[in-house]
């Protein structure tokens, strides 16, 4: 077996090939490696080195923009999360940058001054949400092709999900910078506890030899590498992609919202990981209802009521905060 578990889609390819080849990834894996994502090597290079340079400021400081119970921005501090219950709380540190216009690319929540009076990071950052949203937009079109969605306003349903992403609305769309240091005496190898993710989409940038993510895959544990992209130029590595449960809501469990999680090893893992992670979301009044499509119309699907009493992209966000904060 191949040491990639995972498929790899080209969507610059054309879209019947695209959407076929994205289907299948997310329907028996729910991971994919996505090339022709359009993001450049110099682009990723200097995403992960604000990150560095913001884990590295004093607790002090950091600890200023703390999130709260009401939001899911903020900075979290080092055994604040517990993805898993069944495993001690997750030793790692992040900044989440929630509640964002999408117009501008400016979340709205808590942002630490040190990004805010920096004239060279209050423009990048938010061009990096704007163009990550617009890469999560573009794969739920190729995808809505491949599920042949139906839409009384658009024969080929391609903008279903699409419709339900309002630019300026409140959603629970976040960039994410993780830091997670390096193994010692002390440290519990698993960094994340196995979870799902809340959101539609998850896009990830990982850095070579600072691996760690494992997805459970037929019934086991499988790891998923970091791979070089196979275009010439610039362009950044292939950018790892999950559904999260609001795509399983939505497709009846056709999609696979898949459980994974980080964990360390002494071998590889000798240093700091830093990842990069968006999570996708769609407008908070979005109700989680199955999409018009033949490829799901008979699936009985997790979480589908069948008295049509759907549950919002809000409310889901928010019970999976409140286990995971405690």
């Amino acid at each position: 077996m191949s040491s990639n578990p995972l498929q790899i889609v080209d969507i610059t390819n054309p879209i019947e090939k695209s959407s076929k080849e994205l289907l299948n990834a997310l329907t028996t894996q729910g991971f994919v490696f996505i090339e022709g994502h359009n993001f450049t090597q110099n682009e990723v290079d200097k995403i992960f080195e604000l990150s560095k340079e913001f884990f590295e400021l004093p607790y002090d400081y950091k600890s200023k923009f703390s999130k709260t119970n009401n939001s899911n921005s903020g900075y979290i501090h080092f055994d604040r999360e517990n993805l898993d219950p069944n495993n001690k709380k997750d030793f790692k540190e992040g900044l989440n940058l929630s509640e964002i216009n999408f117009k501008t690319g400016i979340p709205s929540g808590p942002i630490p001054d040190w990004i805010i009076n920096d004239p060279d990071r209050i423009e990048f950052i938010p061009k990096i949400i704007i163009k990550l949203n617009e890469l999560a937009l573009q794969l739920l079109r190729i995808l809505a092709v491949g599920l042949k969605i139906e839409d009384l306003n658009n024969t080929e349903g391609k903008e279903w999900f699409t419709s339900r992403y309002k630019s300026t609305s409140k959603s629970g769309s976040t960039l994410r910078f993780l830091h997670y240091p390096k193994l010692t005496s002390t440290n519990d190898p698993i960094r994340a506890g196995a979870h799902t993710d809340y959101g539609s989409m998850t896009l990830l940038f990982q850095r070579e030899n600072q691996e760690g993510l494992e997805i459970y895959n037929n019934k086991k544990w499988e790891k998923v590498p970091f791979i070089k992209s196979f275009k010439t130029g610039d362009d950044a590595p292939p950018i790892i992609v999950n559904i999260g449960d609001l795509l399983s809501y939505w497709t009846s469990g056709l999609l696979k919202s898949t459980i994974h999680r980080v964990k360390f090893n002494n071998e590889s893992l000798k240093e700091d990981r830093y990842s990069i992670v968006f999570f996708s979301h769609p407008s908070d009044e979005t109700l989680l209802e199955p999409v018009p499509s033949e490829c799901i119309r008979d699936l009985s699907g997790r979480g589908v009521n069948k008295d049509q009493n759907y549950i919002t992209a809000l409310q889901h966000l928010q019970k999976k905060i409140a286990n995971t904060y405690g």
